[in-house]
């Protein structure tokens, strides 16, 4: 991709995108343009009546009780129509991982992990609330870490 910038003494920041056809590298600098950050989706849920887009990056964790799913943040929680396995679908690359059969926690918001009995992992959050990689998913959630998946 080619950039030409030109400064100018007076007026608007401007930003002209010439494209052959619109692909992912255009979007993202269509995105980057706008203000968001590159790469930065976003996942559309509920508090009471107002509806919010949330980005991935604001992700704590996100957990089904009785079938109904909750995404946490650091200000809030928030209620998603989706369910946890299209959540965990669409977001495995954004650094989603599935820590136990009703969570599924954002790798990058980890502050400290520390091995408990029984070959679990308590995965302590940046905001200081603590989750718990089951057994069943710490093997993986150790490869994760060491970049092998």
């Amino acid at each position: 991709m080619k950039i030409t910038m030109q400064p100018i003494d007076s007026g608007e920041n401007e930003v002209i995108i010439r494209y052959i056809e619109i692909n992912r590298e255009v979007e993202d600098v269509i995105r980057a343009a706008g203000g968001e950050t590159v790469g930065e989706e976003k996942i559309l849920c509920a508090d009471g009546d107002k509806k919010y887009m949330l980005t991935t990056g604001s992700v704590l964790y996100i957990e089904s009780v009785d079938r109904t799913t909750f995404v946490y943040t650091a200000d809030g929680v928030y209620k998603s129509s989706l369910s946890l396995q299209a959540l965990e679908l669409a977001y495995a690359e954004k650094g989603f991982f599935r820590c136990s059969k009703s969570m599924i926690l954002n790798i990058y918001r980890i502050a400290e992990l520390k091995s408990e009995a029984g070959g679990r992992i308590d995965a302590a959050m940046e905001n200081g609330e603590h989750v718990i990689i089951s057994r069943s998913y710490a093997k993986a959630f150790r490869r994760v870490l060491k970049g092998e998946e």
